[in-house]
């Protein structure tokens, strides 16, 4: 493989981004729209609007040869996502493409995201359980695990957040996703309690960070 760097993303990076998250994480896609993929126009719409709201949170892992074989959103301003959806139009977008049939699934995967929402802010508001920052998603491809790949995405958003001078991160992880864990703990993530959605548990992990750098977690 060539070598890569890690990069702030583009706005014409989101289809690959789009991809690599279908791709990754294909159970929990087929799982959310009735056991069939959605078209990639869904993907790409949700994907365009976590960059919008904060674009220097989209980070990348590229080749010299321009392949994206990594992705890390970190930000650190979860409410310009909700503002973003309803000023930018997004909202409005999205229910037209989905009623005249751009995404490619029905009315029931429309309510199992809704309910698995619900469920995540309700956790996020349980006193402790919050923070000023998150890993709202990471995944690196099938080709480059193993080679330091998400590793080196998260340090770059360790350094986005002491830029923005956050003090907790929070992420959430399958509990069998051992190899997930596994660099999270590495990074001085620990857990904290379970969140559930409808395909079952979360667990919730968290990094302190204060004004000298990263408190000892590990």
């Amino acid at each position: 493989m060539d070598n890569y760097a890690i990069t702030r993303a583009r706005i014409t990076d989101v289809p690959a981004i789009a991809g690599l998250f279908t791709e990754s994480f294909m159970d929990s896609v087929l799982h959310h729209c009735g056991g069939r993929l959605p078209k990639p126009q869904a993907m790409e719409d949700v994907f365009r609007l976590v960059y919008t709201a904060e674009p220097e949170a989209a980070l990348i892992a590229k080749t010299d040869s321009g392949e994206l074989i990594g992705y890390c959103f970190a930000p650190v301003r979860l409410n310009r996502l909700w503002l973003q959806a309803i000023t930018g139009g997004h909202l409005a977008k999205w229910a037209w493409r989905w009623l005249t049939g751009k995404y490619g699934f029905g009315l029931h995967p429309v309510k199992i995201i809704v309910l698995n929402k619900l469920a995540f802010l309700r956790s996020a508001a349980v006193p402790g359980k919050a923070a000023n920052a998150r890993i709202l998603s990471v995944a690196v491809a099938p080709t480059a695990r193993g080679l330091g790949v998400a590793s080196a995405l998260m340090a770059a958003a360790d350094g986005y957040f002491r830029e923005k001078q956050v003090t907790r991160v929070r992420l959430e992880v399958r509990p069998d996703n051992r190899p997930a864990i596994r660099v999270y703990e590495k990074l001085g993530y620990y857990p904290e309690g379970t969140t559930y959605d409808s395909q079952g548990p979360w667990l919730i992990m968290f990094k302190d960070f204060c004004e000298t750098g990263l408190k000892a977690n590990v």
